[in-house]
């Protein structure tokens, strides 16, 4: 018999798995899953009040969905750890109580497990777990304030996407497994001002080296935009320590093994000139992506921009003469 895992297709191998507690936090998690559903697709979040089939046994559906998961969202409560049974029984120490089951699953299958404090909850002891979870007291948590949710859930964004949970409109681009010629070079530079102050400097660089915006979405302080030689580049602000923030530039690029096999190919039909097509592509990243960020900076201090690293050298001082006529 196939695996569960086996008969999922990669797209949903891309989804985000919910565990919680009605009793607990169902008003939060109700939030959190249809803001994650707008940011990811409806199919790629499974909540077991909307997700399971009809007539299908309620545990297999469930390990079925946690096979198919990539990440695993942990939302816990003021009530979380206390909550009880009929009995008065704590429902965490019944090895049957599927919110139990579903986190022991989780970490059996080496998933990323993600807590979320709502609520106001802190996160659990270890000593007042089942030996089983004892694991969750010792991860990084993520807080959803109802005062600052939009933030919030921006960091929880960046988290999920530091285990490879891509919005739809990436994640359909390419599936886990399957071959491609295409990748994604990241840079990155930390400047001193909060993450919004990053950000509104980010968004001042885009509009004032007029590159078309494609996407702007502040609750995860990133922009996408079109440079004009590289196609679309999405950057992003995120949190360092305190009064500090990185921005995080991601550039399209194609995986360089392929541009030197295929250098290397026509090297002889071009006298060599294709040999020097990886180190000629990774300098224009790497000075474009070292522009912008200047730019950026240069907007925060209230410099404005200079020039247009996504053009070739000269260009730039050649159309601004252009403008000056």
């Amino acid at each position: 018999m196939q695996a569960p895992e086996d008969r999922t297709s990669a797209k949903e191998r891309r989804a985000i798995f919910i565990s919680y507690r009605r009793s607990d936090s169902a008003p939060w998690t109700g939030r959190l899953a249809a803001d994650l559903r707008r940011y990811f697709g409806k199919e790629r979040v499974y909540l077991d009040i909307d997700s399971n089939l009809p007539a299908r046994d309620y545990v297999v559906e469930l390990e079925r969905a946690l096979h198919a998961s990539r990440a695993v969202i942990a939302v816990l409560g003021p009530d979380w750890l206390s909550s009880s049974n009929d009995q008065g029984q704590r429902r965490l120490d019944e090895s049957a109580d599927l919110v139990r089951v579903e986190l022991e699953t989780a970490l059996r299958l080496g998933k990323a497990l993600i807590p979320v404090l709502v609520g106001g909850a802190g996160m659990p002891p270890g000593h007042e777990l089942p030996p089983s979870l004892e694991t969750l007291s010792r991860l990084q948590a993520v807080r959803l304030a109802d005062s600052d949710w939009p933030y919030d859930f921006g960091r929880l964004l960046e988290t999920l996407e530091g285990h490879g949970v891509l919005p739809a409109s990436e994640a359909d681009t390419a599936y886990p497994g399957e071959p491609t010629l295409l990748t994604t070079r990241r840079y990155e530079r930390r400047l001193q001002a909060s993450r919004r102050r990053a950000f509104d400097a980010l968004t001042g660089a885009v509009e004032l080296l007029r590159y078309p915006i494609i996407e702007v979405r502040p609750e995860a302080a990133m922009v996408t935009f079109n440079a004009r030689r590289g196609g679309a580049v999405s950057a992003e602000v995120v949190d360092a320590d305190p009064g500090h923030s990185t921005v995080v530039l991601k550039l399209p690029s194609v995986k360089t093994g392929a541009v030197a096999g295929i250098s290397v190919g026509l090297a002889i039909l071009t006298n060599g000139v294709s040999l020097a097509a990886v180190p000629a592509l990774l300098a224009w990243q790497r000075r474009f992506a070292v522009g912008f960020f200047d730019n950026v900076e240069g907007v925060l201090e209230g410099r404005g921009v200079g020039e247009d690293s996504s053009l070739l050298p000269g260009v730039h001082a050649w159309r601004n003469r252009r403008r000056e006529v």
